[in-house]
């Protein structure tokens, strides 16, 4: 009897709870305290709500008086997301209530840089030709090029360029009849 009487309040706290734990279609629980038309208690504890109310005042008057501090390496970025659902980022707060600071590193780079081709110095060059391997000194002219790849080093850039793009090619292919596949009726 004492295991049957457990066990069906067991079940009832279930069908109780599971509807603020399940999601529905649009990913939000079925219910919530906010659809729930509840009675308003707000008179029974309007003291402890006006030093709330106070409470926040003083710190959204604070948040707008007092800017974020950064250093000189961070900035701060305000985040939020609006009544549509729509994320915000700026550099100044949410207008409209409550955002997150998200601090960035202005010195750091996120982008791998390209490696720069090192030149070889007359010494070495000498010592290559001396060992035997062709001296490649080309006997161009001395002027300044806008690149900061060697000249010498062009054509292997192009060949790199178009089995790049032969790459390229191959992938867009193998999407391509991906794709057609999916497209047929089976």
């Amino acid at each position: 009897m004492k295991l049957t009487f457990k066990l069906m309040l067991l079940a009832l706290m279930l069908v109780v709870v599971s509807p603020f734990l399940l999601h529905g279609p649009n990913g939000k629980p079925i219910l919530s305290w906010e659809k729930l038309n509840l009675p308003d208690f707000s008179s029974l504890f309007s003291q402890s709500r006006k030093a709330v109310e106070t409470i926040e005042k003083i710190k959204s008057s604070a948040d707008d008086a007092l800017p974020v501090e950064t250093d000189d390496d961070t900035t701060a970025i305000h985040k939020w997301v609006d009544k549509q659902g729509v994320w915000h980022f700026s550099d100044k707060q949410n207008p409209e209530g409550h955002d997150e600071v998200v601090r960035i590193n202005t010195n750091r780079n996120v982008v791998q840089a390209t490696p720069v081709a090192k030149d070889i110095s007359d010494e070495e060059e000498t010592k290559t030709a001396a060992n035997g391997k062709e001296d490649k000194k080309e006997d161009g002219p001395d002027i300044p090029f806008p690149t900061t790849v060697p000249m010498k080093d062009i054509p292997k850039l192009i060949n790199d360029t178009k089995a790049l793009k032969e790459t390229m090619d191959k992938r867009y292919k193998e999407q391509q009849k991906l794709l057609d596949s999916l497209k047929q009726p089976q």
